[in-house]
C-alpha cells in the first residue's frame, strides 16, 4: 500500500479540483481512515480486506465501490461527512491503482537487480525493502514538501466519523494520532533505489485526473 503521505499528496492536490464546498479536513482524514483498522488488536489481513470493501475480489471492483459509495454517502447530509466518505473511497481506489503499477514495477525492478547481482530475497526481505523505501519517501514529504505543515495542521483539526460496519471514529482518531507521531520518530536513513520521490509524484501526477473523473461520474448519478 501507498503510505500516509502519498494518500495525502493525492488529496491535497484532488482537493484543489473539487469544488469549495469540500470540507478539507474531514476530506483528509477520509484519505488515511481505511488503514486506522492497524489501530484495533488482533486484527487479521481480512479485517484489512473488510475496510478497504475487499479489493482481492476482482467482480467489477469499482463498480461494487460506486454502489457502496452511493450508500454511505447517503447516510448523512452535512457537508463534513459527505467529504469524509469521498475521502475515505479516494484512498482505496489510491491503494486499487498503485498495486496495478507502482508495486508490480518495484517487484519487477528489485528482481532485475538481483538477477545482475547473482542474489535473491525472500518475500520477507522484499517486503521489509518495501516498507524501508516507501517510509523513506513518506518521511522526506512530511519534513519537506511544501504543503505538508498545512494539510497536517487542517487535518489534525477534523472531527472523525465512524464509518459503519467498517472503522470507529475512535480507531480513526487514534490513527492520526498514531501517524503524526510516527512521523517526529525515527526515519529508515536510506536513499531510496527503487521506488523513490520521483516515482511517487509521478504516479500522483497520473492518479489526480484519475480520481477526479471517476468521483465525476460516481456524483453524477
Amino acid at each position: 500500500m501507498p503510505l500516509p503521505m502519498v494518500h495525502l499528496r493525492i488529496a491535497q492536490q484532488l482537493a484543489d479540483a473539487l469544488p469549495e464546498s469540500l470540507e478539507r479536513g474531514a476530506f483528509y482524514l477520509g484519505n488515511i481512515a481505511p488503514d486506522a483498522i492497524h489501530m484495533r488488536e488482533g486484527t487479521t489481513r481480512e479485517d484489512k480486506q473488510h475496510t478497504h470493501f475487499d479489493p482481492e475480489k476482482e467482480n467489477h471492483y469499482t463498480d461494487r465501490l460506486q454502489k457502496l459509495y452511493h450508500g454511505y454517502i447517503g447516510e448523512r447530509t452535512d457537508e463534513g461527512w459527505r467529504s469524509f466518505v469521498k475521502g475515505y473511497f479516494m484512498h482505496v481506489m489510491t491503494d486499487y491503482y498503485w498495486f496495478r503499477s507502482v508495486y508490480p514495477e518495484f517487484v519487477e525492478q528489485v528482481q532485475k537487480h538481483d538477477k545482475r547481482e547473482g542474489t535473491t530475497r525472500t518475500k520477507e526481505e522484499l517486503t521489509r525493502l518495501y516498507y524501508q523505501e516507501t517510509g523513506q519517501v513518506d518521511f522526506h514529504l512530511f519534513r519537506m514538501a511544501s504543503w505538508s505543515a498545512d494539510t497536517w495542521s487542517i487535518l489534525n483539526a477534523a472531527s472523525g466519523y465512524d464509518m459503519r460496519d467498517r472503522l470507529t471514529a475512535e480507531e480513526i482518531s487514534r490513527w492520526r494520532h498514531h501517524t503524526y507521531s510516527f512521523f517526529h520518530g525515527q526515519e529508515p536513513g536510506i536513499i531510496p533505489l527503487f521506488l523513490t520521490e520521483e516515482i511517487v509524484q509521478a504516479f500522483a501526477a497520473a492518479t489526480v485526473p484519475r480520481l477526479f473523473e471517476l468521483l465525476t461520474v460516481w456524483e453524477a448519478v
